[in-house]
């Protein structure tokens, strides 16, 4: 009778990465630029690290900072989220900004990319810019 013997991948078994909430303040009328957010759960037993998103629209991963009274926007190369731990994208802080949105989406598709090498699809909620 013949046996084999399985071995697990610990680090694949560690990636459990959701993304909850996920949605997009629409652009104003006549631009193409629109804020991303969501909340970044890392369910997994190992810090995860996010570089950027790519999909349907160019997205750039950017933090909103309050520096001597004035709040300047960043651009960030990436952000660590530790093992069960999670990272809120939110407005007045980092967030994603998305460039060519279309106005009258209903919802974007991005694709997580992650220092591992790993892809997530996340899809993303379009809310009308006045409704919020």
């Amino acid at each position: 009778m013949a046996c084999c013997l399985l071995l697990a991948n610990p680090l694949a078994a560690s990636f459990q990465v959701e993304f909850q909430g996920a949605w997009i303040r629409a652009p104003l009328p006549g631009q193409t630029v629109a804020a991303g957010y969501c909340e970044i759960v890392n369910k997994g037993d190992a810090a995860v690290t996010l570089t950027g998103f790519d999909g349907e629209v160019r997205v750039e991963l950017h933090e909103t900072k309050l520096e001597q009274g004035m709040a300047r926007m960043r651009p960030l190369d990436g952000l660590t989220i530790a093992a069960n731990e999670a990272v809120s994208l939110s407005p007045g802080g980092k967030h994603l900004m998305l460039f060519d949105v279309d106005a009258d989406a209903q919802e974007v598709t991005l694709y997580a990319v992650f220092a591992s090498g790993k892809r997530q699809e996340v899809v993303f909620a379009v809310r009308p810019f006045d409704s919020l």
